[in-house]
């Protein structure tokens, strides 16, 4: 809906030629940009997010019903690992992503002015029955409690060398950097120098790893430094509490980059031509590049990332605003949301918004006649009395 309404709504002239009238679709600029394209590589992220843990969900599904007729010994016997897993992926996905769209309804709605405030444009209703997404079904600050409990297990095994019911699981990406961190080995060195080369989902990827795998091993150290003190185990859990946070979120932004870039692939000379993987991989790029320059501390605070490359990372964003501008329009359209679904004068798909303003206001109950409710009894004699007639004050002080 925001994205449509900034296709259409102009703001600005196009040069300082008296004679030019051209106006500048508000899409145009950076900044609106900058607050709605972000978004929309996210819905694209999540969409393929949803896909793979629909498809783990069935096959553990298959798995357990199977064992329900062989013998609970044989090979196919899914592990406490394996479910620890799956829930540890859902509990931190679940929290990250209701609570971007939660935040990103709203961003939208703020991004159509005064228009977006209106009951037509459709964002009232759907942030309504939206907002309780982030509590329901598990609560988003209690969830990253849940995700670092398993994935202290899996720091553990790590220590223990017992690593192999992992393997095939979604945080297998932190075996080896977690593995590296306990060893005392250096960091790798974040070698990219130029916008071509952080243009690379897999470089971002490396870097969203790494995150991760360091904060985690930080909150196991934190908890085991603190038990060590004397701290209870209650309150050095307690005391870690907000750095679960973050590691929840980083552990959640890794699995939706690596989904979003493996989602693409395999689709790639099968549902998707040359042209889509290109556009979606722009996304993909966007999608990350916003979030490191977002949690760049993250990056920098352990020297993985130089500030010459914080500058890279930003710097390489409108240059991917720039590509995905022309086809902006394009990827919300093919969601083919009905204008009945979206039930928004702001969204509408042949872009007639202001007509449609004008018919919805003559629904309103207020402008049902003319003048309006309440004028004779209160406007009337401000406007022809002379009542409402400034004619100064005086200080009661």
């Amino acid at each position: 809906m925001a994205i449509r309404y900034s296709a259409v709504r102009k703001q600005g002239f196009k040069s300082n030629d008296v004679n030019d009238k051209q106006e500048n679709q508000i899409l145009d600029y950076k900044q609106q940009q900058h607050r709605l394209f972000p978004l929309l590589a996210a819905s694209y992220c999540f969409f393929f997010t949803g896909k793979k843990v629909l498809a783990d969900l069935t096959a553990i599904e298959k798995r357990l019903l199977a064992l329900a007729n062989t013998d609970p010994n044989a090979k196919n016997t899914i592990t406490k690992t394996e479910v620890g897993d799956i829930h540890a992926s859902t509990s931190a996905l679940k929290s990250f992503t209701s609570t971007i769209t939660a935040d990103g309804i709203e961003d939208c709605r703020k991004s159509c002015g005064g228009h977006g405030f209106l009951q037509a444009s459709g964002f009232p209703e759907l942030i309504t029955s939206y907002l309780q997404n982030p509590t329901v079904e598990g609560d988003n600050q209690m969830l990253p409690m849940q995700v670092v409990k398993i994935l202290l297990k899996l720091v553990k095994d790590v220590q223990a060398d017992n690593t192999k019911d992992w393997e095939t699981c979604d945080a297998s990406y932190l075996l080896k950097p977690v593995k590296a961190i306990l060893n005392g080995k250096d960091s790798p060195s974040f070698d990219v120098d130029s916008k071509e080369g952080m243009m690379d989902c897999n470089v971002l990827l490396a870097a969203y790893q790494h995150r991760a795998a360091r904060l985690l091993v930080a909150v196991a150290q934190q908890i085991q430094t603190a038990v060590m003190e004397g701290k209870s185990f209650e309150d050095a859990w307690n005391g870690a509490l907000i750095q679960m946070g973050r590691v929840s979120r980083a552990h959640s932004l890794y699995l939706l980059m690596k989904n979003f870039a493996d989602g693409i692939a395999e689709e790639s000379g099968k549902l998707l031509g040359k042209g889509e993987v290109d556009v979606l991989t722009d996304l993909a790029l966007l999608f990350g590049l916003y979030w490191i320059e977002k949690e760049i501390g993250d990056f920098l605070e352990d020297g993985y990332m130089s500030g010459d490359q914080a500058d890279i990372v930003r710097e390489c964003i409108p240059d991917m605003l720039e590509k995905i501008r022309p086809n902006a329009v394009a990827l919300v359209d093919a969601n083919d949301f009905s204008d009945f679904r979206l039930k928004s004068v702001l969204g509408r798909y042949d872009g007639n918004v202001y007509p449609a303003l004008l018919e919805t206001s003559k629904k309103d109950p207020l402008n049902a006649t003319e003048p309006g409710p309440g004028y004779e009894q209160h406007l009337k004699r401000l406007i022809t009395g002379g009542v409402g007639v400034y004619t100064g004050t005086a200080s009661r002080l």
